[in-house]
């Protein structure tokens, strides 16, 4: 019984240590929770989802990063442009006129700078004023001669860098207050070079959006006539957002007759492109003096045709401008001439 009754009361003390601990034991294995970081989207980012552009992309190809302006089939009618440095170099159609960037190491940025072919030489480069406060690279001037798109990063971009277009305000003499083309161009990737071919109703963008180190993507696009965006009500979130990132370029091929028409002309590109580095054979003075003579009357033609709804100062710049042009176009002409009765001479030896 003695035995019995001190088990008992051990048994009681066993169960009142346990309760006493019991409490403690909870509290020792209660975990702390981790507090989940919160990613705030840049609110840019919605604006421009909402009205990202409809744009029709036919082709893409993934290339190296450092040369990837050779895969640009570009028509002579557009300019020229070089990689220089992996920042870009811009010579329009008659090739007086370049757009450079360079580095400064004053603010450790890059600058679009311009300068003139004068008097068989070039002149020294002038920063191009208030278009690149930060880094910008890869300027493309289209054959008016007023729109100019590059790509920039800082404050305005979205990412590394953006896409930008300016307009050149003659009034003024200079740029007007660029602006982030939006999506589907500019994206939180960087978005390196944007270029209009309108010879042949093709445009070009290069990005490194979702590729490995050291490579871009160069999608090919047809350019609308005017801004057209789509209507962010018949979309889903998820689907305005894998169009404005171009996931699938299939799914912007909403006309077949309009992709296969854009798609010829992409081939042609591609095949005049290959003909042209194969040749190699540089053109004769004669259809250097042609070309340029059908480039000048082509801007003279513009010229003549803005100048009945221009503004006063416009016209007075106008004026000055087509004067020049008209006595450099007689000029050519004359040298055309002369250049044909050489040629016909030469010609007329040889046969006899």
């Amino acid at each position: 019984m003695k035995k019995f009754v001190i088990l008992v009361v051990g048994l009681m003390m066993v169960a009142t240590v346990g309760q006493a601990e019991s409490p403690r034991k909870v509290v020792n294995v209660k975990k702390k929770l981790k507090k989940k970081e919160v990613v705030v989207e840049d609110p840019r980012i919605a604006q421009m989802l909402a009205s990202t552009q409809q744009i029709m992309f036919i082709d893409s190809m993934v290339v190296n990063k450092r040369n990837f302006m050779r895969h640009i089939p570009l028509s002579a009618d557009a300019g020229f442009v070089e990689q220089n440095d992996s920042m870009g170099q811009f010579t329009n159609e008659l090739r007086d006129h370049r757009l450079s960037v360079m580095f400064d190491a004053k603010d450790s940025a890059c600058h679009i700078y311009q300068s003139d072919y004068i008097a068989n030489t070039w002149t020294n480069p002038v920063r191009v004023e208030g278009i690149s406060e930060s880094s910008a690279i890869y300027p493309f001037l289209m054959p008016d001669g007023i729109t100019l798109y590059y790509a920039q990063k800082g404050e305005n971009s979205i990412g590394g860098y953006d896409l930008f277009v300016t307009r050149y305000d003659s009034d003024s003499g200079a740029f007007l207050r660029p602006e982030n083309i939006g999506m589907p161009f500019s994206s939180t990737a960087n978005d390196y070079f944007y270029a209009i071919d309108e010879v042949n109703n093709l445009g070009y963008f290069v990005t490194d959006r979702h590729q490995p180190a050291d490579t871009v993507c160069i999608y090919i696009f047809e350019p609308n006539p005017t801004r057209k965006v789509y209507q962010s009500e018949a979309y889903s979130e998820q689907q305005l957002r894998e169009l404005a990132d171009i996931r699938h370029i299939a799914d912007t091929w909403t006309d077949n007759l309009q992709y296969r028409q854009a798609k010829a002309r992409l081939d042609e590109a591609k095949l005049k492109t290959r003909n042209t580095a194969k040749s190699n054979v540089p053109q004769s003075e004669l259809e250097q003096l042609r070309h340029q003579a059908e480039v000048l009357e082509k801007a003279l033609l513009l010229a003549r045709n803005y100048y009945a709804r221009a503004s006063k100062n416009e016209r007075q710049s106008l004026r000055s401008e087509i004067l020049n042009s008209e006595k450099e176009l007689e000029t050519l002409q004359l040298e055309i001439r002369r250049a044909e009765k050489a040629s016909h001479n030469a010609q007329y030896k040889n046969n006899h």
